[in-house]
């Protein structure tokens, strides 16, 4: 027999425990017997999940890879040449042709710019390193020909946002040229030196790179 004392809302309780089997527990309670039935606990059966199912996986069979078209950092032999030193062309416009493991292909171009150099020539074999045509970012078609020497050039990659000044303005050193656009950010780029800006060689939506000309003050 095990006994306990209780005291609920102020009122003391005696209760002593005299038998529990079955589920059937028999108590006192200060001096009165009881007989308490303790509800079992439902045990809720998980029935097993079914077996997975065997698949049946076909196999493959080995294809033969398709030779690569050539690509400028191949070895080839140049066919045909489309464009010229100081021309503009557009991202996509065909520069030559050449043939590489019996393969010919399209060289184009990667993006808006000019032509500059070109080291390539039509028959002639080339090696897989080099540049054949040095394809050099795009200004105003007026400053192609112009040495970019003295150039203020771009301080980060971006984005020309805004053009402040002509050419042919008169400016003072620090005074703001343009607005690009790097990561979000808003750059100030400004006269490098009092004079008068000769050549803009951006426009406004002009992806540049850094160290890309922007503007020549002389």
């Amino acid at each position: 027999m095990k006994n306990f004392k209780f005291n609920i809302d102020g009122k003391n309780y005696e209760v002593a425990i005299k038998n529990a089997q079955n589920g059937v527990v028999d108590i006192d309670v200060n001096g009165k017997s009881y007989t308490v039935e303790i509800e079992k606990e439902k045990t809720q059966v998980t029935p097993p999940a079914p077996a997975p199912q065997p698949q049946l996986i076909e196999p493959k069979m080995p294809t033969a890879n398709k030779p690569k078209a050539p690509t400028g950092d191949q070895p080839h032999t140049t066919l045909k040449i489309y464009v010229a030193s100081g021309q503009e062309v557009k991202k996509g416009d065909k520069l030559f042709t050449m043939e590489s493991n019996g393969k010919e292909c399209d060289i184009t171009a990667d993006k808006d710019g000019i032509i500059g150099k070109l080291n390539v020539a039509v028959g002639q074999n080339l090696p897989s390193e080099g540049t054949s045509i040095e394809l050099k970012a795009s200004g105003k078609a007026s400053s192609a020909n112009v040495s970019t020497e003295n150039a203020v050039p771009a301080p980060l990659p971006g984005t020309i946002v805004q053009i402040m000044k002509q050419e042919g303005t008169s400016v003072q050193a620090g005074e703001l040229i343009l607005t690009m656009d790097s990561m979000k950010m808003v750059n100030n780029v400004t006269a490098d030196k009092s004079g008068t800006l000769t050549h803009i060689l951006v426009e406004e939506r002009q992806a540049v790179l850094e160290g890309d000309p922007l503007f020549i003050i002389e």
